[in-house]
């Protein structure tokens, strides 16, 4: 199939008016010259934009046992909606993802269901013999939370960490690292967890792994840019509720569900952690989509063996138009697309020839003003915010509820077959691939 897209394209750092050729789902031509014949030609209208398709690193898809809280279905069409055509897994499923076969098995359970590339990521075994068969298995990354690190205080005479993650490296699997310790949770050194966990982790951490640190304060950033140079295979992720929202500013607008793990940060912290995002300090940012019931998320009667209320957010269906609203379109498109494939060694996240024409199709708000939305009796047409009843995905609860929005998707392209349309609310579910370590 060959396909043209003509209009406002994101193309080498900037947006130009330019013509895009696709050809059997990969981009064969970027030109403002004749591109040729093709089997279907799209103009963009005059406030379209044509960017690459996000890429998501950690979002829970849920589904098995917790699959009243979403599954691979709407988390996928949700991911389509938000212009992502690829969503890589949380591990902390139920069951657990710890041995080779249950990753074989959550790996066809989501290329029967999933309308967007994927990745599985899975919990390091009890076995660690195990691990010779988790890449074959279909794992693409290891991810690491803070039950199953050694604590900060661990004697170094019975340490095994750098032992440990000498091997993950030997093996070629990546680390996805939760960088917390639960120890200080709901203490007075709460505040300081992640830094006494992240002080202890980077000296253990083998420099031939690439471990991916997923931290939540700007001077979790600092400390790891000062290991930098002994450590060139580490990445530093966060996710848009620690760069673009305050704990404060949360709390005031959903309460006691403003509820998450790790905790979110004071308005300086959230402040100084945009600012890194913006000056390219954050190499990744990943939805972090963990999502819950309403009930699990404003119930604080205490139930056995749960957390009353649930920590997390629904954050699939917003993050890219989020970040493209509050951070512009040339981080968002770094932050969103092009380091995270290229963290997971996809050619996607750009357009680019000889990419993968995974593109979306964003279009501007017209900048209106809201009006008296009791008496008018609808929303302002070109007004557009955060709506939870809006979310293809299942929990409906977001500290972002009612923010508002520059960008929107109109249509997601997976390799370059359309995937999702706006205008007629449809999902069209194509071939999908699974991403590998």
């Amino acid at each position: 199939m060959t396909l043209i897209i003509r209009g406002a394209v994101f193309h080498d750092g900037r947006i130009r008016q330019t013509g895009v050729r696709v050809e059997n789902g990969a981009i064969t031509a970027v030109s403002d010259g004749d591109l040729g014949a093709a089997a279907q030609i799209v103009e963009l209208g005059p406030r379209e934009l044509l960017l690459p398709a996000g890429v998501d690193g950690l979002c829970a898809m849920r589904d098995w046992n917790e699959a009243p809280r979403d599954t691979v279905e709407t988390v996928t069409k949700a991911a389509l909606s938000a212009g992502v055509t690829v969503v890589c897994d949380q591990a902390n499923t139920s069951p657990r993802i710890n041995v080779p076969e249950r990753i074989r098995e959550r790996s066809a359970f989501v290329a029967q269901r999933s309308y967007t590339d994927f990745g599985i990521a899975a919990h390091p075994p009890a076995d660690h013999a195990l691990l010779e068969e988790y890449r074959d298995a279909g794992a693409h990354t290891l991810q690491l939370f803070p039950w199953e690190l050694r604590p900060w205080l661990q004697p170094a005479d019975i340490d095994d960490s750098a032992a440990t993650f000498r091997r993950f490296a030997q093996l070629g699997l990546p680390a996805f690292i939760f960088v917390d310790e639960f120890a200080f949770r709901e203490t007075a050194l709460q505040e300081a967890a992640e830094s006494f966990a992240l002080r202890a982790l980077l000296p253990r951490l083998d420099p031939a792994l690439r471990a991916r640190l997923f931290v939540t304060l700007p001077e979790s950033v600092d400390l790891i840019q000062q290991h930098k140079a002994r450590l060139p295979n580490v990445s530093i992720l966060s996710a848009p509720h620690y760069v673009l929202i305050s704990r404060e500013a949360a709390h005031e607008r959903i309460g006691v569900a403003a509820m998450h793990s790790p905790p979110l940060r004071s308005a300086t912290a959230a402040a100084r952690m945009r600012e890194y995002a913006q000056q390219g300090k954050i190499d990744v940012v990943v939805s972090q989509h963990t999502p819950h019931r309403m009930p699990d998320k404003y119930n604080t009667d205490p139930v056995p063996n749960e957390f009353k209320p649930k920590a997390g957010f629904s954050s699939i269906d917003i993050t890219y138009p989020l970040l493209l609203t509050e951070l512009g379109v040339e981080r968002a498109c770094q932050l969103y697309c092009e380091a995270p494939a290229r963290l997971l060694g996809l050619k996607q996240g750009a357009i680019a020839v000889g990419f993968e024409a995974d593109l979306a199709i964003i279009e501007c708000h017209e900048g209106a003003a809201e009006r008296q939305f009791h008496v008018s009796g609808g929303l302002t047409p070109g007004v557009w915010q955060v709506d939870p009843g809006q979310f293809q995905s299942r929990g409906l609860v977001t500290p972002f509820v009612g923010q508002r929005l520059a960008y929107r998707v109109n249509r997601t392209y997976l390799r370059g077959e359309l995937a999702y349309d706006r205008a007629t609310g449809g999902y069209t579910r194509r071939a999908v691939r699974q991403v590998h370590a």
